[in-house]
């Protein structure tokens, strides 16, 4: 996977969050940066900001800069999938000049086959992540992948995981007129597989345990992510998004869209078919993560 970072610019407010926070990742690991404008959206004099914002970009954080010009969303999402390693935007997103509903299109289309990592940005960076919520579903392969690139993204914040365990296959089980001890041995076994599942995650990062809790949550994993977000203070939630058709998404939901229009923190989108993202300094990286046993 290329190692840049792309920032989508529409000189907003938001933008200039975003733009923030990827000169920070970019200066931690070593990356270039890339500098797109959303067709559409922001001044009408976009086509003068931009090789003044890219100069100023470079010149003020002595960091590479490639200016990409103004991209629809086709383009974007083919610069991403082709070039960068990281996709950076703010919230609210760019929205079209004669459509200010299309920002959260934007977002929402960008979640269906992303192509690279994307990393929404709600406040002002002046420092890097100090702690890191990251959501882990089920599956053990993509837990520890998302739970590694969390930890490769921020190699000195504080890490909570947190599995949510679903409740709706409850209602089948009440409807079927379940015994309440079944239910409760049910719960059990639900419980201890995740306790499991959490414990066996953490010990792939024997090096942090220092600052490593896991959680165990139960409901509607959207909703926990938000309560638990907003317990612990994260300033950065993590999140995996599977590979499904949209049409499935319509019909189950999507955590991640869920998330992205509701959390107050940042969040990072990571689709769960893709390894972490590369760092310039690997052995920086690894001596903060153990070796999977």
């Amino acid at each position: 996977m290329p190692n840049a970072i792309l920032i989508v610019t529409d000189f907003s407010q938001a933008a200039e969050a975003a733009a923030q926070r990827a000169v920070l990742l970019a200066r931690q690991r070593g990356s270039e940066l890339l500098l797109a404008h959303l067709a559409g959206s922001g001044p009408p004099d976009v086509a003068e900001r931009l090789p003044r914002y890219a100069a100023m970009l470079a010149r003020r954080h002595r960091l590479p800069v490639r200016l990409l010009g103004s991209l629809d969303l086709a383009g974007l999402r083919q610069a991403a999938a082709a070039q960068a390693g990281l996709l950076v935007m703010g919230w609210p997103p760019p929205a079209a000049r004669r459509w200010p509903w299309s920002g959260s299109v934007l977002a929402a289309r960008l979640l269906w086959r992303l192509a690279c990592p994307l990393l929404v940005v709600r406040a002002p960076a002046t420092r890097a992540y100090a702690r890191l919520l990251v959501a882990l579903g089920p599956s053990p392969a993509a837990a520890a992948g998302l739970l590694r690139a969390a930890a490769e993204l921020a190699p000195d914040a504080e890490l909570e995981l947190f599995h949510v365990i679903d409740t709706r296959q409850e209602t089948h089980l009440l409807a079927a007129e379940t015994t309440r001890r079944s239910l409760r041995e049910y719960r059990q076994v639900l419980d201890d597989h995740g306790h499991r599942h959490l414990r066996r995650l953490s010990d792939t990062l024997d090096a942090r345990r220092n600052r490593l809790m896991y959680t165990l949550g139960r409901g509607d994993p959207a909703q926990q992510i938000l309560v638990q977000q907003d317990y612990g203070r994260a300033e950065l939630v993590v999140a995996g998004q599977g590979r499904r058709p949209a049409w499935l998404e319509l019909l189950l939901g999507c955590t991640a869209a869920r998330l992205l229009q509701q959390l107050r923190c940042d969040l990072l989108i990571w689709p769960e078919h893709l390894a972490p993202l590369p760092c310039q300094n690997a052995a920086y990286a690894r001596r903060r993560l153990g070796t999977p046993r």
